[in-house]
């Protein structure tokens, strides 16, 4: 390769990634100021053997306009996590007793069960270690939420063939205020498992079909709510790609009255439907990880599995007239609660605390994700839609869980908000889209929705959030009415600018052409990307 070539590469490097790098750049230094403002705040703590709570109660003006807020928070990382981090150091076993207390500088912390899957427990142990005190696993979360950018980039990029898209993802994934707050600066745990389920993702979309599969199963040793998650990837190991078109059966039609050949027919037709032996491959390898990591803990504390179902308990509603205390998860029982209906809020509770709702939701969304077409040759239409129903599953879990919820369970949607900001990026049928308005407007809005208002009411607004991505053409068509007057104006300035701009344009062209054309033509085979990979 001659060094004209190396330039040639290294200038379409720097064209295609230089956004990024500022957005990069812009929130590394964003979040800085977050955590050092965490930082002081957390050795402000005088006492950290207390689950201590604050909300934030607040009022803000804006043009005139009183918004009232409320923060919900937790002291859960000096409570449990450096408490954990210590314990494991110590030779301390995760799933006993001994392991809920720790004796540290003379004061005696006591907080209960440990109840997550082991990768946890290591992870806080690795935090622990690292040569920053009791901030190392804060070091690590922040760490993990923001590399997480780069499978939410690579997600919106290949998702939309363009890849101005996923620099917007990235910039309103890394500014997204849920994300903000609970992680940067509270400290809390989801962004192990958010990561490692976004990253398995994007290689299961980029062909990695076993590096992806252990990645999400790794996302699932860090916290129960990834084992939902699996569900998807079930769903796309099981189900076997079809051809884009099928030909119409070719038995007489006299077999069609007999009830053998009709069984046959049905059995051809189910065996090819579904990979049994793709699927079966990758459940040897998962149990086989899955085992590696378990079995030590199985051998050694006969209550481990015991231990980590309790995670998923709940408990009913100990009032339906007056509203749960601040310490406990909100459910969905509680809004009719607050609306003054406790005959309603009665029978929510029976149902969720049941878990009718979400086996529920969970085998209806389970079948969809079943039936949605697996076509050769359409295999980026089709993840999109599955990632897009492991949006709406983990939207119905957190909504009809019967443990309930609390704010920061919602950090793990962010990547979602950021790459389902616009109603082309959820259709299946949908190959290119440049950037929207929507793109940069809608992850904030949705996050702000759950963030901002009080605890007792929030909910409502995640309900309204999962009923607006079902009704998403209609979401659609009116924020189209809404931002009629934006894109009136921006037609009116494209109209008027191009003869000034049109040396400019010709001159662009010409770079364009020069950067891609002899790469694509090289020896080295590459190809020449698609006009929204390149990205004018």
């Amino acid at each position: 390769m001659d060094s004209r070539r190396i330039i040639k590469r290294l200038v379409r490097f720097i064209y295609e990634y230089w956004i990024l790098a500022v957005v990069l750049v812009f929130a590394l230094y964003i979040w800085s100021l977050v955590f050092d403002a965490a930082v002081v705040d957390y050795f402000d703590t005088a006492r950290w053997n207390t689950r201590a709570v604050w909300l934030g109660d607040g009022i803000y003006e804006i043009f005139g306009y009183t918004v009232h807020y409320q923060l919900e928070g937790y002291s859960d990382y000096s409570f449990f996590y450096v408490h954990w981090g210590h314990n494991m150091l110590k030779g301390v076993m995760p799933y006993c007793e001994d392991f809920g207390s720790l004796l540290r500088d003379g004061v005696l912390n006591q907080n209960g069960l440990y109840i997550f899957p082991p990768f946890t427990a290591f992870f806080y142990a690795l935090g622990t270690l690292l040569p920053f005190g009791d901030i190392g696993i804060a070091y690590l979360i922040v760490a993990l939420a923001f590399l997480t950018v780069f499978p939410v980039y690579g997600l919106a990029r290949h998702f939309s063939g363009n890849r101005h898209v996923g620099e917007i993802a990235a910039l309103t994934y890394l500014l997204n205020p849920l994300v903000l707050y609970h992680i940067v600066f509270c400290w809390f745990n989801p962004a192990p498992f958010i990561f490692f389920f976004m990253s398995g993702f994007y290689f299961l979309v980029r062909g990695r079909r076993h590096v992806g599969t252990l990645l999400i199963v790794v996302a699932a040793l860090f916290k129960q709510t990834a084992w939902f998650l699996g569900i998807p990837l079930v769903v796309y190991l099981i189900v076997r790609p079809r051809p884009a078109e099928t030909s119409p059966s070719a038995s007489p039609e006299l077999e069609s009255y007999e009830l053998r050949a009709t069984l046959a027919r049905w059995s051809k037709k189910v065996i090819g439907y579904f990979d049994p032996r793709g699927f079966a491959i990758s459940t040897i390898m998962v149990v086989s990880f899955v085992g590696a990591v378990m079995f030590p803990f199985l051998l050694a504390q006969k209550n481990t599995l015991l231990f980590m179902g309790l995670a998923a308990g709940g408990y009913p509603l100990e009032s339906f007239t007056e509203l749960p205390p601040y310490t406990s998860p909100m459910r969905l029982q509680v809004l009719p609660v607050v609306a003054g209906f406790p005959d309603l809020a009665q029978i929510l509770d029976l149902l969720v605390y049941n878990r009718y709702l979400l086996v529920i939701a969970t085998v209806v969304v389970a079948c969809v994700m079943l039936i949605e077409p697996k076509r050769e040759g359409q295999e980026t239409g089709y993840l999109r839609r599955i990632l897009f129903l492991a949006m709406i599953l983990m939207l119905l879990v957190n909504l009809t869980g019967p443990r309930g919820v609390y704010k920061y369970y919602f950090t793990l949607f962010a990547p979602f908000f950021s790459i389902f900001s616009s109603r082309r990026m959820i259709e299946r049928e949908t190959s290119e889209t440049g950037p929207t308005l929507s793109m940069l407007v809608v992850p904030f809005l949705l996050s702000a929705a759950i963030l901002l208002p009080g605890r007792n009411v929030y909910l409502f607004a995640v309900l309204l959030i999962f009923v607006g991505f079902l009704l998403s053409n209609q979401v659609a068509r009116f924020w189209t009415i809404v931002t009629t007057p934006v894109r009136y104006v921006a037609r009116v300035l494209r109209d008027r600018t191009p003869h000034r701009l049109e040396d400019l344009k010709r001159r662009w062209d010409a770079f364009h052409d020069w950067l891609y054309t002899d790469i694509s033509r090289g020896d080295d085979g590459a190809q020449q990307p698609a006009e929204g990979e390149a990205g004018s």
